[in-house]
C-alpha cells in the first residue's frame, strides 16, 4: 500500500514538473512571439513616419522652388542678354582690326609680325563659336592689344599716324566695352547661380533646367589711355 502511495506521488510531481516545463515554454513563447509583434510594429511606424516626412520635405522643396522660379527665369534671361552684348562687341572689334593692321603697317614695316598676329587672333576669333572658344580668343586679342600698346606708348609718332591713330582709338574703346560687358556677365552669372544654392530648392532646379552658368573672369583688365 506505502509502495503504491509512493508510486502515486512520484508520478503527480513528474506530471507538475512536465506541466510546469510546458507552461514555461509556453510563456517564453509567447513573449518572443509578443516582442517580435512590437517590433513589426515600431518597424512599420518608423516607415510611415519617414515617408510621411520625406513628402513634407518634397513638398517644401516644391514651394520653395517655385517662388524663386520667375527670379531664376529673369536672372537667366539677363545673364543671356549680357553675354549677347559681349558677343557684339567683340565682332565689333574684329571689324576694326584690319584698318588698325593696315595704319600699323603702313607706319614701319618692322611691324609685320605683329600685324599678322593681331589677323591670326582676329581669324581665330572669328571661327569661335563655343562660348570657351570665343573668350579664350578674346584674352588672346588683349594680349595682343597690349604689345601694340606698349609699342605706342614707345613711339609717341605712332600715336600721331593719322591711318593709325583713328583706329587704334576706335579698338581701345571696344576693347574696353568688352571688358565691361564681360565684367557684367560675370556678375549676373555669380547672382543667379547664388540663386541656386539655397537649400531645398536646390535639389529641384536642376530637373527643371536649371543649372549653374560658368563665369569667364578676365586674366587682365585693359587699362584707360589718354589721347
Amino acid at each position: 500500500m506505502g509502495g503504491i502511495i509512493s508510486r502515486t506521488c512520484a508520478s503527480d510531481l513528474y506530471c507538475c514538473r512536465r506541466a510546469a516545463r510546458r507552461a514555461r515554454t509556453w510563456a517564453s513563447r509567447s513573449g518572443i512571439e509578443s516582442f517580435s509583434h512590437v517590433q513589426r510594429m515600431s518597424l512599420s511606424k518608423i516607415i510611415e513616419f519617414s515617408s510621411a516626412l520625406l513628402v513634407a520635405f518634397l513638398i517644401l522643396s516644391l514651394i520653395s522652388f517655385l517662388s524663386l522660379r520667375p527670379i531664376l527665369q529673369q536672372g537667366r534671361i539677363e545673364t543671356g542678354a549680357e553675354w549677347d552684348a559681349f558677343h557684339r562687341a567683340v565682332k565689333q572689334r574684329n571689324e576694326l582690326l584690319p584698318s588698325l593692321v593696315e595704319g600699323l603697317r603702313g607706319y614701319e614695316s618692322g611691324h609685320g609680325r605683329l600685324a599678322g598676329r593681331i589677323m591670326e587672333a582676329r581669324s581665330i576669333s572669328m571661327r569661335a563659336v563655343d562660348p570657351d572658344q570665343i573668350v579664350a580668343a578674346v584674352d588672346e586679342m588683349d594680349r595682343t592689344i597690349e604689345q601694340v600698346k606698349k609699342i605706342v606708348q614707345v613711339s609717341p609718332d605712332l600715336r600721331k599716324h593719322p591711318p593709325f591713330e583713328k583706329p587704334w582709338k576706335q579698338v581701345l574703346n571696344t576693347t574696353r566695352r568688352i571688358s565691361a560687358a564681360r565684367k557684367d556677365y560675370n556678375q549676373s552669372a555669380q547672382l543667379y547661380n547664388r540663386l541656386l544654392t539655397p537649400f531645398p530648392q536646390n535639389m529641384i532646379t536642376t530637373l527643371f533646367g536649371f543649372v549653374p552658368i560658368k563665369r569667364y573672369p578676365p586674366p587682365f583688365t585693359i587699362e584707360d589711355e589718354d589721347f
